[in-house]
């Protein structure tokens, strides 16, 4: 059974130019696709939106007390920090983990915190992980105090029990430590993610094909959008694609099959099929997408391909029977590292020295030619090997090419569900050990 976990903000309303309020909703996002149903805590007067409007997601509000961004003492502090803790005592009776947004630093939150910290009392197996999203000078906690009589100083000074604080680069670790009189180890390392998905605007289709194939993880994407003809010689995407895996490298392959419904485009595929498991690619590595989605049978939308031309990073063209090629050009424009068939000449006039060659089977025929020049194919002495090669100079790009190896890193590292796994949920594993009395 999945721990309960509640997010506790101040918010009292859903900003999109406020960088808590995204980092939130990511948050939101995060639990709901690893099976949480959580609970967000607000103030009074907010009105739920986007993911805080989730049919999974619980909102409770907390009483809307006056702040002020300087610490000092008003007329209702004591009276407000009551209200907090009754409020907070009740939300979080049956929570496990409870993430806080700049909660225990800010002096607009100091009744919350003061808050916090007694209900943090009452309930000793409560974990607590702090978000620290802004720069704390000791000064500026020291400056907390100073305003306040010896009870609330006390409580302000004292450490937050149960409680690691998190921020978001290695750099700062120590200094954020320093600043709360705390262990370095006390401070753990959780980067910013990004919802690369919704970031980039896919279309819910290929969000689900991203899903279920856990392509984010990926890293080599490779795209063919093609009708399932002989000519265009498919079975060197596959190849070259499992040779790549063989290179240590997690692959997917995309076959955007459309208009294959029928004859030999059916055997074909299934032929396909065959020879991806019998190179070793899996399920899970190789999706024809009309048998993805029964909306995707006969053709996908373009809106998808173009998702998927943006998130692949390599095209392999190795077909042998085409005037100009559209994909191509797709391709080139979405920056990806391209191996394109030498074999079809009309290829370099059209696209330039900048993608690499390589020999793909058959040869073109000449279409103005009327006379049959004959079938020429190139011969492999070593089929794998040459495929191996073609491998070796997609992961040459892959891992030398700047902008694609930050893509590559970012798009695998940086996604919502790899923070999540690596850096927050290990944090929800701890068990505060029960204090051992003296006898």
């Amino acid at each position: 059974m999945s721990k309960k976990v509640t997010i506790f903000t101040t918010f009292t309303g859903a900003d999109q130019a406020y960088s808590l309020n995204r980092v939130t909703q990511d948050q939101i996002k995060m639990l709901l696709l690893n099976g949480y149903e959580p609970t967000v805590i607000t103030a009074e007067g907010f009105k739920p939106i986007e993911m805080y409007a989730h049919p999974k997601v619980t909102i409770k509000n907390i009483p809307n007390v006056p702040v002020s961004n300087e610490a000092r003492m008003d007329n209702t502090f004591n009276q407000d920090i009551r209200r907090l803790e009754g409020a907070l005592t009740e939300i979080l009776k049956d929570t496990d983990i409870c993430i806080t947004h700049d909660i225990i630093y800010q002096a607009a939150a100091l009744k919350h915190q003061i808050a916090a910290k007694r209900v943090a009392k009452v309930y000793p197996k409560l974990r607590w992980l702090h978000w620290i999203h802004s720069a704390t000078p000791p000064a500026r906690l020291a400056d907390m105090t100073q305003h306040f009589a010896d009870e609330f100083a006390k409580e302000i000074r004292n450490k937050f029990p149960n409680s690691f604080l998190v921020y978001f680069n290695s750099w700062f670790i120590p200094a954020v430590a320093k600043s709360f009189d705390v262990e370095q180890n006390e401070v753990k390392l959780v980067p910013h993610a990004t919802d690369f998905c919704r970031f980039k605007k896919y279309e819910k289709n290929t969000i689900k094909l991203v899903r279920a194939k856990d392509m984010l993880s990926a890293d080599a994407i490779a795209v063919y959008p093609v009708r399932l003809d002989r000519g265009k010689q498919v079975q060197y995407v596959i190849e070259v694609m499992a040779m790549l895996k063989t290179l240590e490298k997690s692959v997917r392959v995309i076959i955007a099959d459309f208009h294959s419904t029928g004859g030999d485009k059916v055997t074909y595929r299934d032929e396909l099929k065959k020879m991806a498991a019998q190179w070793g690619l899996n399920e899970q590595e190789i999706t024809f997408t009309s048998e993805f989605l029964p909306e995707w049978h006969l053709e996908v939308p373009y809106q998808v391909i173009g998702d998927l031309m943006d998130l692949a990073n390599t095209f392999i063209f190795p077909s042998c029977s085409e005037s100009y090629s559209l994909i191509t050009q797709e391709s080139g424009l979405s920056r990806q590292a391209q191996v394109l068939n030498f074999n079809l000449t009309p290829l370099m006039g059209i696209f330039g020295p900048h993608p690499y060659y390589k020999k793909f089977g058959e040869a073109a025929v000449d279409p103005f030619n009327n006379e049959d020049p004959g079938t020429m194919k190139t011969e492999y002495q070593n089929e794998r090997m040459y495929m191996l090669d073609v491998a070796r100079l997609i992961n040459y790009e892959l891992e030398t090419n700047r902008i694609l190896a930050q893509e590559r890193f970012l798009r695998r590292h940086r996604n919502l569900n790899a923070v999540f796994k690596k850096y927050i949920e290990p944090l929800f594993a701890y068990e505060p050990k029960e204090e051992v009395k003296s006898q």
